[in-house]
């Protein structure tokens, strides 16, 4: 939903900008350059900047070097056996990206690092000075019989109303909103609601369970960018790619057929170049004597491979690009919204506000292509 009134935002504000310019020129042309600026001056600016998510994650407390240690876990339930781990550290400020497919046991292994699930043999070491804060994919943190004044009192009991008001505008809840139940709120609202109280916690280790999930784009954004600043560590399980390569350190990935956890020091993109790498290398080994046809097949994996590395580049020099436009038009709309702009530069500005906008949408698209 948020997306689409975001795309109507921008439909509309193109729109008032062509109307503006037109009014403008004609203006201008009936009845000359000052009624031309007092209507101007008049015009209430279309040009509005989205609000967005003021998240801050950090801690003034100092963990321990070491941070989590396994020997030994075996994962999963009473009744069922799920994975097992070999011996893996987190150090301070790590950030481990744990992957794999849906119900390969994610969620569990976080509560047993949490403590909430005993491992089924062997054990999870913690280290000292820990503060962890845990955002669980199902918020359950969150009472559903709770309005978002009482979550954020909960925490915070010593802040009046206005203050939980106003730190709440914080994560885009207004108005009537802070009385609003949980159990009335979006995945996207419950979400936003849940990293406002990890917020309000002094945390140095981070257990996150699909932190994206429902958030917007923007919002994805800003989380994103507040992990990268992180300056504690991080346990990380997301089905967003883009983000694990962005802030992982480590990947810990599950194989479902193996019943095995494989840690890789590195980030996302290495561990992908690594396995084709591999791949490649062991269909050479074991077909060599086959002749030009397998030799062929050989090379196109190692194109396969060139190809990967050649897309993780363009697809830098979009994001380079994208942010380049994301700056010109916030300039453009600073422009458009001064009141020294002059008559005749309202449709010039205009049309090239319109046409950076075109631009970025085509990159943007663009992006989600190579993405998929």
């Amino acid at each position: 939903m948020q997306a689409v009134e975001q795309i109507g935002f921008e439909a509309a504000l193109n729109q008032k900008w062509s109307e503006t310019a037109e009014e403008v020129n004609v203006t201008t042309s009936y009845f000359g350059v000052e009624e031309a600026e007092r209507r101007v001056r008049a015009l209430r600016s279309p040009v509005r900047t989205l609000p967005h998510l003021h998240l801050r994650l950090g801690s003034e407390k100092r963990s321990g070097d070491l941070v989590v240690r396994t020997k030994e876990l075996q994962v999963g339930f009473p009744d069922k056996f799920l994975f097992k781990s070999p011996d893996i550290e987190l150090r301070r400020q790590d950030c481990a990206a744990l992957i794999g497919p849906n119900g390969a046991g994610k969620s569990t292994f976080l509560k047993t690092i949490l403590g909430q699930l005993e491992p089924l043999a062997g054990e999870v070491i913690l280290g000292s000075s820990l503060h962890i804060g845990y955002f669980a994919q199902a918020h359950e943190g969150l009472d559903p019989e709770n309005s978002l004044l009482q979550e954020i009192d909960s925490v915070r009991p010593n802040w009046l109303p206005g203050q939980i008001r106003d730190y709440l505008g914080k994560y885009l809840f207004s108005g009537d909103d802070v009385y609003k139940k949980v159990s009335m709120l979006s995945g996207g609202e419950r979400g936003r609601l849940a990293l406002s109280k990890l917020a309000l916690q002094d945390t140095n280790l981070l257990l996150l369970d699909e932190p994206t999930n429902h958030l917007d784009i923007p919002s994805q954004e800003v989380l994103e960018s507040v992990l990268e600043d992180y300056k504690g560590t991080i346990l990380l399980i997301t089905h967003d790619r883009y983000l694990v390569d962005a802030v992982a350190t480590q990947i810990w990935e599950i194989d479902t057929e193996e019943a095995h956890l494989t840690a890789f020091k590195g980030t996302y993109s290495e561990l992908r170049a690594e396995r084709e790498q591999r791949e490649y290398e062991a269909f050479m080994a074991a077909n060599q004597s086959k002749g030009q046809k397998l030799k062929v097949e050989g090379r196109k994996l190692k194109a396969d491979a060139k190809d990967e590395r050649r897309k993780i580049a363009q697809l830098q020099e979009l994001e380079n690009r994208i942010a380049e436009l994301e700056s010109t038009l916030a300039n453009l709309g600073a422009q458009l919204e001064s009141p020294m702009v002059k008559p005749g530069e309202v449709a010039k500005i205009g049309s090239e506000y319109n046409r950076v906008q075109a631009e970025m949408d085509e990159k943007l698209a663009e992006w989600e292509r190579m993405q998929g």
